[in-house]
C-alpha cells in the first residue's frame, strides 16, 4: 500500500492576515499537524485567519472535524477564520457533507496570496 503524501502546511502573515496555505492529503494522520496551525493562528491574536485549502488533494471524517473545530472556535473568538477550499476534493466533500452552509467559506475563485 503506498504512503499517503504529507501535508503541506506553509503559514505568512500578511498585514494583519494569518494565512495557512496546505497541500496534500488532510487525513487521519495529518489532521493533528493542520489543527496545531490553527490553534496557534488562534491564539496569536491576528485580525483574521486566512485558510486555504485549494491545493488539497484528498480530505477525510479527520479533516473534515478539524474544520469544524476551527470555525466553532473561530466563532467564540470574533470569527476570525475563513475557508478558501477551492472547486475540488475539498469542495465536494463539504458539500456532500453540507458543511458549505456550516463553515465560513470564502466565495467565488479567491485565491490567497502567500508572500515570497
Amino acid at each position: 500500500m503506498p504512503i499517503p503524501p504529507p501535508l503541506e502546511i506553509d503559514v505568512a502573515h500578511v498585514d494583519d492576515t494569518c494565512v495557512i496555505r496546505t497541500q496534500g492529503d488532510l487525513n487521519f494522520a495529518t489532521a493533528p499537524a493542520l489543527e496545531d496551525a490553527l490553534l496557534h493562528a488562534l491564539d496569536s491574536g491576528t485580525a483574521s485567519i486566512v485558510l486555504d485549502l485549494g491545493r488539497v488533494s484528498f480530505i477525510d471524517s479527520m479533516g473534515l472535524r478539524v474544520l469544524v473545530w476551527a470555525a466553532n472556535q473561530s466563532r467564540e473568538d470574533g470569527d476570525r477564520l475563513r475557508i478558501d477550499c477551492g472547486s475540488g476534493p475539498v469542495r465536494r466533500m463539504m458539500e456532500l457533507k453540507s458543511l458549505d452552509r456550516r463553515l465560513p467559506l470564502i466565495a467565488g475563485r479567491h485565491r490567497t496570496p502567500l508572500p515570497g
